[in-house]
């Protein structure tokens, strides 16, 4: 079997460690879910005698938490001694132990795993793996809660998508780059999506097409742009047709074509989207201890009225009045910064929000690639999404770096000279 890890990390080290195989193809050999657990057939049976036998093969080892789902496994291993066996071996004896049992090959071709290294990590994955069963049968019995809808379309999101075409100049953007100077109609400088880098111009071979040149004769065609960002082109105007060389001025009938429409991908409630009153959250990390705690009750306290906050939820306060709002019954909308994978799914306390019906997730970005690295975006992709948030909902909430320059609590916390 192939194990999917970390490239610079030693499998051997004292450290716990979460683990998961899938069966092949996806069967559900091992039980049948039922309300309360998993109601276990031989195979499953077979799986639980295998993992009690770890111990006894590995006595530095401690196979301990588990979770047999009817179509994959996950358990917790803690290797609590440098050296006395990697995981790599631990797994394999375990799966081929399984197979040995069962009588034929079961398991998929490719394993994973999870390091617990953060502060409260392996708190969360025995939760995870305990609530495993429960979570399952959630989401099978309330599938209208979590299902996935590419090409997702609503009024309030063609709001967010006419506010970028009203940009200027907008129509010569190559849509890796967002305007960070002199407001969103300067193109001075640029700021790359992918990397957060200053970038004064274009890069060689990425000269930005204007609308003309982007557009297509086929209608409703979805592409991914290097940004992530779905686009959907639209059909070409008769008049644009006389328009094929670079550097003659776009038509006034050509003004729709200045930002191909973004393809939204949609995970939980849409319902929240038709709710009475939505608000736009946006708090800099700028803002001083007295607004945020005043900011945070007056928000919290629209939330339990009923108003639907949206954004992006990047910034300490904007998670701390999420976390509140949540936990006081409140409704969330969440703009993600990264597209929703395959197998993408929302987790902890996000998930039973959505069973409750109090979340929405929507991103207008493509999903990462399988297997590529998790890409750290820059804060132009950020403002972007606050930009969304701001033109999805009735009315707006907070404070950006900008406004906060001239308030008298900012500038008493500036040193005196």
């Amino acid at each position: 079997m192939r194990h999917k890890g970390l490239l610079v990390w030693r499998y051997d080290s004292r450290c716990n460690y979460m683990i998961t195989l899938v069966t092949e193809p996806r069967a559900n050999i091992f039980g049948a879910l039922r309300e309360w657990g998993v109601e276990r057939t031989e195979a499953g049976r077979a799986v639980y005698e295998a993992w009690q036998l770890v111990e006894k093969r590995f006595p530095g080892v401690r196979a301990t938490y588990n979770a047999i789902m009817p179509d994959h496994f996950h358990g917790i291993v803690y290797v609590m001694e440098e050296g006395c066996a990697s995981l790599e071996e631990v797994v394999a004896f375990f799966a081929a132990e399984c197979e040995r049992r069962i009588g034929r090959r079961i398991w998929c071709g490719l394993w994973r795993d999870t390091v617990c290294l953060a502060r409260g990590q392996l708190h969360r994955q025995i939760n995870y793996v305990l609530s495993n069963a429960k979570r399952r049968w959630i989401k099978e019995h309330n599938r209208e809660f979590f299902t996935k809808t590419m090409g997702f379309r609503h009024w309030r999101l063609e709001r967010a998508n006419e506010t970028l075409a009203a940009i200027p100049d907008a129509d010569t953007w190559d849509f890796r780059a967002f305007s960070q100077v002199g407001g969103l109609g300067a193109v001075r400088e640029l700021w790359d999506l992918e990397t957060g880098e200053e970038i004064a111009k274009p890069r060689k071979g990425n000269k930005p097409l204007r609308a003309f040149e982007q557009a297509d004769n086929s209608k409703n065609r979805v592409e991914e742009t290097a940004s992530g960002l779905q686009q959907e082109k639209v059909a070409t105007p008769t008049c644009c047709s006389t328009l094929a060389v670079p550097g003659t001025p776009t038509p006034t009938c050509c003004s729709t074509l200045a930002v191909p429409r973004l393809e939204w991908t949609a995970l939980g409630n849409p319902f929240l989207l038709e709710a009475p009153l939505l608000a736009s959250v946006r708090i800099s990390t700028a803002t001083p201890p007295d607004i945020l705690s005043e900011l945070v009750a007056k928000l919290v306290a629209r939330a339990e009225r009923g108003v639907v906050l949206v954004s992006p939820w990047i910034s300490p306060g904007e998670k701390a009045v999420k976390a509140e709002a949540l936990a006081r019954g409140g409704r969330v909308v969440h703009l993600l910064p990264d597209g929703m994978g395959r197998y993408y799914k929302p987790g902890g306390g996000e998930f039973d929000c959505c069973a409750e019906g109090r979340m929405l997730m929507i991103s207008p970005f493509a999903p990462r690639p399988e297997g590529a690295q998790r890409v750290k975006y820059g804060k132009a992709r950020f403002e972007w999404l606050n930009l969304a948030a701001k033109a999805i909902a009735d009315i707006a909430t907070g404070f950006s770096r900008s406004q906060l320059q001239g308030t008298a609590s900012v500038q008493q916390q500036k040193p005196q000279p």
